[in-house]
């Protein structure tokens, strides 16, 4: 195959013998792919701005025995912001962890693409890195076919509109009040978060909501995601940790 020329995201790397480094990259073309950086971990090496978790850059590539071979890169967006805010900094190493595993290899999925580098940039800047996520887990779900089900009862089927809500993950959507007797380990949202998280789902852009509404809806999320992968990121450990001391909240 000749050298190809690809948009990339760098989603995670780990080094390689004494000098290189070894690449999981998510290309707008190609999808997820590896790719070899042969000397990147040389501090004069050109191709070490380039090689970076978060790092969004132009590849050239050349087909090799087993990986892609790296020739040359060209940095879009370093992100070199998100090494001076630790929360956001975490919260972008567990977004591409994220990706990585939805993505299968060599499969292309432009939207997806778009959406971790929409976050990512946002992760940049914002206060709020968590409702960030929270928004990026919502969308991947909703790309992948993991909507929950919030309008209706998924036991019974009658409608539900209350003060607070009872959703369970593991039942894919929202509990009536009837339903809800029967469980133990059901998560509580607030009204507003469930509308929130109504219109996230029909596609609609929301504000911030309040702080408790923001929190409800994050943690929701975040279990109905982790049900659906049967798996939790190794990222998520240190992002909750961090959030607990950092914010005080309490661990999921």
């Amino acid at each position: 195959m000749p050298p190809i020329n690809v948009q990339a995201i760098v989603l995670r790397r780990r080094p390689l013998g004494e000098a290189d480094k070894v690449l999981t990259l998510f290309t707008r073309e190609m999808g997820k792919l590896s790719a070899i950086a042969k000397g990147a971990r040389k501090p004069t090496s050109k191709l070490a701005g380039a090689t970076e978790t978060c790092v969004q850059a132009r590849f050239h590539l050349a087909q090799g025995k087993t990986f892609w071979i790296i020739t040359q890169a060209t940095v879009e967006r370093a992100r070199a912001r998100l090494h001076r805010l630790l929360m956001n900094a975490a919260a972008a190493i567990y977004a591409c962890e994220l990706m990585d595993c939805l993505l299968e290899e060599g499969v292309p999925d432009e939207a997806l693409f778009d959406l971790l580098a929409s976050t990512l940039d946002e992760l940049e800047q914002t206060e709020q890195p968590a409702w960030t996520l929270c928004r990026l887990e919502n969308g991947a779900m909703r790309q992948q076919g993991y909507t929950p089900v919030l309008h209706a009862c998924t036991r019974c089927g009658v409608p539900v509109d209350a003060e607070v809500i009872a959703f369970l993950p593991q039942a894919g959507g929202v509990l009536c009040a009837q339903c809800r007797r029967e469980q133990t380990n059901v998560v509580l949202l607030s009204r507003l978060a469930w509308l929130t998280w109504r219109v996230l789902n029909a596609g609609g852009e929301v504000e911030y909501p309040s702080e408790p509404a923001a929190r409800e809806l994050e943690r929701a999320i975040h279990l109905h995601l982790r049900y659906h992968l049967d798996r939790e990121m190794r990222s998520t450990q240190i992002l909750w940790q961090l959030r607990h001391e950092l914010l005080e909240e309490s661990l999921p």
